[in-house]
């Protein structure tokens, strides 16, 4: 165990921009809205939910695998790395208790709500990677070492001990940062959208629990004879009673000739299904999830679906697809692996398109010469058959050089 405070007296806080400070000393963000946001109640919010789930599902499916760096008569090839530990960790199981599927997923989830991943990496004597195993996003703080500038990971047990990690130890995937080193959290940043959503949900709920939303102006004769103790016993009642979000919907009861004058307007003219819809487009935005996968579908249509899908793929998961394959080629490989292996998800699995497309494809690559007949069955998980590996290509169509030699003859 390290000596914490001699090892703390020699680094540095390296920024707050993942907002670790400000959960770790005050439990939250707070909103304009007045509603305290953290990760864990933004992930009970409906939209963020639907788009973080969105991204972790569809992140978490890609086929991850190590490749090989492979040249025979001068052109260079690829293959999977089979026989690497490393390509069974990334592939199938990062550690004994985890599938690859749900590591990444989790990896996910913590990059859209906390905007960073940490996962501790497990190597043997020779330093070659045997166990990835991840840990708790909020328990992370990272410190420059003084004054070497070197980084060091300090993790929060849960019996309240730190363990102080090596950047080699340490799997570290940033979102969007500022910094280079601390992802930006996203509940963070725009925690008044989300803490705004959070209020009117909150206030939708009541309101239905209590059936009615008195809120108005209380008069009567019986205020004139009141003496100031009683006016204020009465006003303190009724604040205590009918005031707050929580007492939203309460039914009023009057009594000694006073009446009650609403002077708000009701939920059907302020629009507050309107203003739901707006914040939950508001928060896919943050994500970048089109609405129609989180189950809004007032505006789709089957083409623009199509694209939105399409969009989606090349501008949200492309993205975080390549700074994860960085992370992982830079902090799992070696410096003399990294030649000749690499690692690489495969998005074409989300570009698949419904079967007829696909076989059409299928179709012109094979007959134009740059997929053989095998290939298209390996992509669709059938195994090859014999004589089928051998590209064709049109008989009516030859290279341009050959063209040019027929003219001159």
């Amino acid at each position: 165990m390290i000596d914490y405070n001699n090892f703390m007296s020699n680094t540095q806080h390296v920024g707050d921009s993942s907002g670790w400070l400000t959960l770790k000393n005050f439990g939250g963000f707070i909103a304009n809205s007045g509603v305290n946001v953290t990760p864990d109640l933004a992930m009970q919010h409906t939209a963020v939910y639907a788009c973080v789930q969105v991204l972790a599902d569809s992140l978490a499916m890609l086929p991850l695998d190590l490749y090989r760096r492979t040249k025979k008569n001068g052109k260079q090839y690829k293959e999977k790395a089979t026989d690497h530990r490393l390509y069974s960790i990334l592939h199938d199981t990062p550690n004994p208790e985890t599938t690859s599927f749900a590591w990444r997923q989790s990896m996910m989830c913590m990059l859209g709500l906390r905007g960073n991943h940490y996962a501790q990496i497990i190597r043997d004597g020779a330093g070659r990677v045997i166990g990835i195993y991840q840990l708790l996003s909020d328990r992370m703080e990272v410190r420059r070492r003084i004054p070497s500038g070197k980084l060091a990971y300090l993790y929060t047990l849960f019996d309240g001990s730190v363990a102080a990690l090596e950047p080699e130890d340490v799997l570290h995937i940033q979102g969007l940062t500022l910094d280079g080193i601390n992802g930006l959290n996203p509940i963070a940043y725009n925690r008044h959208t989300i803490g705004a959503s959070m209020a009117m949900e909150e206030f939708g709920s009541t309101l239905f629990k209590n059936g009615a939303t008195p809120s108005g102006v209380v008069s009567g004769e019986g205020v004139k004879s009141m003496s100031d103790t009683a006016f204020e016993r009465f006003k303190e009642s009724f604040k205590a009673n009918f005031q707050g979000l929580m007492n939203a919907g309460k039914p009023l009861i009057l009594e000694d000739g006073f009446k009650f004058t609403p002077i708000t307007i009701n939920n059907k003219d302020g629009q507050y299904l309107e203003s739901r819809k707006f914040t939950k487009s508001e928060i896919a935005s943050i994500y970048r999830v089109p609405l129609h996968m989180i189950n809004d579908l007032d505006k789709a249509t089957f083409s623009n679906i199509e694209h939105q899908s399409l969009e989606f793929v090349i501008h949200t998961i492309m993205p975080w697809a390549v700074r994860i394959e960085q992370s992982l080629n830079k902090t799992l490989l070696s410096d003399s692996e990294r030649g000749e292996y690499y690692i690489k998800f495969n998005i074409s699995a989300l570009l698949r398109g419904d079967m007829k497309t696909r076989y059409e494809a299928y179709g012109m690559a094979i007959k134009d010469g740059w997929m053989n007949r095998n290939e298209p069955r390996d992509l669709e998980d059938m195994n090859p058959v014999d004589g089928l590996d051998e590209y064709l290509y049109p008989l009516n169509m030859a290279p341009a050089s050959e063209t040019n030699k027929k003219e001159n003859l």
